[in-house]
């Protein structure tokens, strides 16, 4: 930028002994040494016209501009600059307006957005809020760049204050206090509903406005009455045109904002009413654009007007990204990873035709990303497994169905229900690579190490000759930093914990694929791969709770011309939500209604229609707790997805408020779990 070339170069010809250390101080902080280097200044006790008081301002405003021109809305550029007394403030704006129009006269339309916001901002640190207010609409009447529309109305909204732009704020709300106290009476009393506004007004006044908007989404999402939260309508009125100002309007479009918004009908027709109600002549808001109101007032219709807020709309359906369809949650081993063995819920199944009837129901009223054939439980012991397979393969559902397994139940009446049968992909947790590791990991009431590799390549072995259309992926548990520590460490010493063990590992079941495909014949076309050692490094320590890299071992074309793959996913030991330590003498697990964590599974909307028949959110929520009704409340899924139930516990678990016990220990994770991905 010139001026900033221009007023460099003032610098380096005016700047003496006595101002180095100020210099130096500016030079080393930037912007956020502002404060100390004009502390320093004042205390040299030099008059504003003096060339070495006018070098630093001089310097402070050079960095000034360059922060408004690499951000328009930058609330570090004006505060620094509201730390200037009002002498220096004016005589830096003069000095701004001479650098740009030496003879004294110039065009408004001619200075850099920079400039404007830079002046404006010096015009309101000396006092002059007016005048800095006209200089911005003068110059909005001539720009119509978003970037310095937004800019300039969140100046006007800064220099008129929160106190006047959000008249609105009741009278009552007190806004004394420290964050501090705040947060500790919201933690302590998380239903006073006091206590929450007056942590969002807070937060506003700080201008930390993400968080106030996320503490009052919170207060929204908490479970009282519509009546216990009057008042949050008018904050969020106030908090709105407040964001629109410093140009993050939308913010209001967030995940978290959508949930709890589209949950609080009598909270949106508050905000508007009060919005409409607005005197935009009154203090403070003659400096907003009635387009900001306007544009407020737009959202939350938006917002009222839904009428599928929970599951977003593909077509006239309700969207979900994945369908947990728990055709049981019996399970026939007991792993020390895992913890089912706990289960309170009756152990049941569903009823084959009633399986059929949520797949014919899914089918018809609901979009489906992917389905799942189980939770917590092994699929492989529903009585009717071959039966609901067939009648997947039956409806050529347009969605793919998956089960895992824990590799066990793959005995020979088991293969021979799968042949020819198979879902579009099958995930065994083989976990294990020793019978060290399985003993020190699983039950050997079912077998041995020996035998879950024996059933395992059974499998592998079955669908590469029957050229199946599916993929096959064995899940391998690792120890590479991202584990979690509270899991027992004996069960922790089952898992591969370097490289190199893992390497070992993945070579047995390499040769095991290669065996397989050299007894079958070469018109099958499977092919056994071997991985280098450098990929195996790379998938174990880059694993995390998430889908990993995945280490091919035997490739195949399927029936339909389609290569299919049987592949090894390692992943980090969990605690599935911290729901095994629930259970552990050792841990003292902590339970809190409101979290810092939200729930994933709001983030990709998904359905888990559980063996008991209750229908929730989450896969992992072993005795369905977290739950929004049951298959009985509802005419069918469709009208369950559209319900407000379901929305409701949408809008909480999106704001870390977690009303069931799963989700309160789940969520509630900081004193357990470790790694970045949990």
């Amino acid at each position: 930028m010139k001026i900033v070339s221009t007023l460099s170069a003032a610098v380096a010809d005016t700047a003496d002994q006595a101002c180095e250390d100020i210099f130096a101080l500016i030079g080393a902080g930037g912007l956020t040494a502002t404060a100390t280097a004009l502390e320093t200044l004042a205390g040299l006790e030099l008059s504003p016209e003096d060339p070495r008081a006018q070098a630093v301002v001089i310097e402070i405003l050079a960095l000034a501009l360059e922060c408004f021109a690499a951000q328009p809305c930058s609330a570090e550029g004006h505060a620094a600059l509201a730390l200037f007394d009002p002498a220096h403030a004016m005589r830096a704006a003069n000095l701004l307006f001479s650098a740009h129009f030496p003879d004294g006269d110039g065009d408004l339309a001619l200075l850099p957005d920079a400039t404007v916001l830079c002046i404006a901002s010096l015009f309101n640190a000396a006092g002059n809020i007016p005048g800095a207010v006209q200089l911005l609409e003068q110059a909005l009447a001539t720009r119509s760049a978003s970037e310095f529309v937004a800019a300039a109305q969140y100046a006007c909204v800064r220099f008129t204050g929160i106190g006047g732009v959000a008249g609105l704020w009741l009278g009552e709300v007190d806004g004394s206090g420290s964050l501090d106290d705040a947060r500790a009476r919201v933690d302590a009393q998380p239903f006073d509903m006091a206590a929450q506004r007056r942590l969002v007004r807070l937060l506003a006044e700080s201008e930390r406005l993400q968080d106030a908007l996320d503490a009052l989404m919170t207060a929204l999402a908490l479970p009282v009455g519509e009546s216990d939260k009057a008042g949050l309508g008018i904050d969020l009125a106030a908090l709105a045109v407040w964001l629109r100002g410093h140009g993050q309007g939308d913010l209001l479009n967030a995940r978290n904002c959508y949930y709890a918004l589209a949950a609080s009908p009598a909270i949106i027709s508050e905000a508007e009413t009060a919005l409409r109600g607005v005197d935009l002549a009154s203090a403070g808001w003659a400096a907003i654009d009635p387009a900001a109101i306007a544009g407020v007032l737009n959202v939350l219709r938006q917002y009222r007007e839904l009428q599928t807020p929970a599951y977003p709309m593909n077509g006239a359906k309700p969207h979900v990204d994945i369908v947990w369809l728990e055709i049981t949650n019996f399970c026939n081993q007991k792993c020390g990873f895992c913890p089912d063995m706990h289960r309170e819920d009756t152990r049941q199944w569903l009823p084959l035709d009633q399986v059929k009837s949520l797949i014919d129901d899914l089918a018809e009223n609901v979009s489906v990303g992917s389905m799942q054939l189980n939770a917590y439980g092994e699929p492989l012991l529903h009585p009717h497994i071959a039966e609901i397979l067939a009648y997947i393969r039956e409806k050529q559902l347009p969605w793919p169905t998956y089960f895992t397994t824990h590799g066990m139940t793959l005995v020979p009446k088991k293969l021979a229900q799968l042949s020819h049968n198979y879902p579009s992909g099958i995930a065994v947790s083989m976990h294990n690579d020793s019978q060290q590791s399985y003993d020190a990991t699983r039950s050997a009431k079912i077998g041995d190490y020996d035998t879950l590799v024996s059933r395992i390549s059974d499998l592998i072995a079955q669908m590469a000759q029957e050229r199946a259309p599916s993929h096959l992926r064995l899940y391998q548990m690792v120890c590479n930093g991202f584990e979690d520590k509270a899991v027992d460490p004996i069960v922790r010493s089952g898992f591969p914990d370097s490289p190199q063990r893992m390497a070992r590992h993945v070579r047995k079941w390499e040769a095991i694929a290669a065996r397989i495909a050299a007894e079958l014949p070469p018109e099958q076309g499977c092919r056994a791969v071997t991985n280098t050692y450098a990929t195996i490094e790379h998938a174990f320590l880059s694993a995390s709770h998430g889908d990993g890299d995945h280490l091919p071992i035997l490739q195949w074309m399927d029936q339909d011309g389609r290569p299919q793959t049987v592949f090894i996913s390692a992943r980090p030991v969990g605690t599935y939500g911290n729901l095994l330590l629930e259970y552990d003498e050792r841990w003292d697990v902590k339970r809190k209604l409101v979290n810092k964590a939200r729930c994933g599974f709001t983030a990709n909307p998904s359905l888990a229609v559980f063996a008991t028949g209750k229908l929730g959110i989450c896969c992992i929520d072993m005795n369905s707790t977290a739950v929004f009704g049951s298959l009985s409340d509802f005419g069918g899924l469709g009208e369950a997805l559209r319900s407000t139930q379901a929305n409701r516990i949408f809008a909480e678990l999106s704001n870390g408020v977690a009303t069931s016990r799963g989700c309160q220990v789940c969520l509630a994770r900081g004193e357990q779990l470790c790694g970045p991905t949990y």
